[in-house]
């Protein structure tokens, strides 16, 4: 939806390749509002449509359904639209694309809908739970943030490891996903502290890292984390971890 002939063309050849079936659904839908998508098991948004007329635009009108969705557009794009990309079944493609790449974020999307069935049937959803989340990618922030409230999950954000510290020795939070890289204490400083402090040594800990380094695993796993992810990670996977993680704590 919203694109023009050429990259429609594209992408429901791309669609063709896996006997995938694309449909064009134009600037005013055949079936006004969310009606539109509802026979669809995906849709691909142009994020770089405008509205028309007092019909909205695409990336305005797929943030109000709970359609699974590929937002195509350009960064900048994927700030500005950041509360709608970020949904479990969402995933964002920059262009220029290739038919592969596109393929592959139709079938994640597909997936994370899978992905999130499954976590919304855990117990762990009807919980009171609190995680600190602690990065000083503000983005990063945004994205983990949204996927944890969507499962009513309480979040308190950190900026680096000494926040990260002191909000788990303040609060007591069930869970603390800390990344490896921050500033003024690292993820793996901030996980010594953490187990020195007879305040939080029993709190559970997953580091995050953008670094696929078997080394760093090791170190992780040697000074007490509980779990360890990597960027860029599946939303479904995230959620798996933190329910295996919290799952084993209740059993102790």
């Amino acid at each position: 939806m919203g694109f023009d002939t050429l990259e429609e063309d594209s992408i429901i050849a791309a669609l063709g390749t896996v006997r995938g079936i694309g449909h064009v659904v134009g600037a005013v839908p055949s079936i006004p509002g969310l009606n539109s998508f509802s026979r669809f098991d995906a849709c691909f948004i142009n994020a770089s449509a405008a509205a028309v007329g007092e019909q909205p635009a695409p990336i305005e009108m797929i943030a109000r359904s709970r359609k699974p969705a590929v937002i195509v557009g350009t960064l900048d794009e994927l700030v500005a639209q950041f509360a709608v990309v970020a949904d479990l079944n969402r995933d964002f493609i920059l262009r220029p694309w290739q038919p592969e790449e596109l393929l592959l974020r139709a079938y994640r999307v597909l997936r994370f809908v899978e992905a999130a069935e499954v976590a919304t049937q855990s117990p762990i959803r009807n919980g009171a739970r609190r995680i600190v989340v602690a990065d000083d990618d503000a983005t990063t922030i945004v994205m983990m943030s949204t996927i944890l409230k969507h499962f009513n999950f309480e979040c308190e954000v950190a900026r680096d490891g000494v926040q990260a510290f002191d909000l788990a020795r303040k609060n007591k939070p069930d869970l603390v996903l800390l990344d490896v890289s921050m500033p003024h204490m690292n993820g793996f400083e901030a996980l010594t502290a953490l187990r020195s402090d007879s305040a939080t040594r029993d709190t559970r800990v997953i580091l995050v890292s953008a670094h696929h380094d078997e080394a760093e695993v090791v170190k992780g796993f040697a000074l007490g984390a509980d779990d360890y992810i990597t960027k860029p990670f599946n939303w479904g996977e995230l959620m798996a971890r933190i329910n295996r993680t919290l799952h084993e704590a209740d059993e102790r």
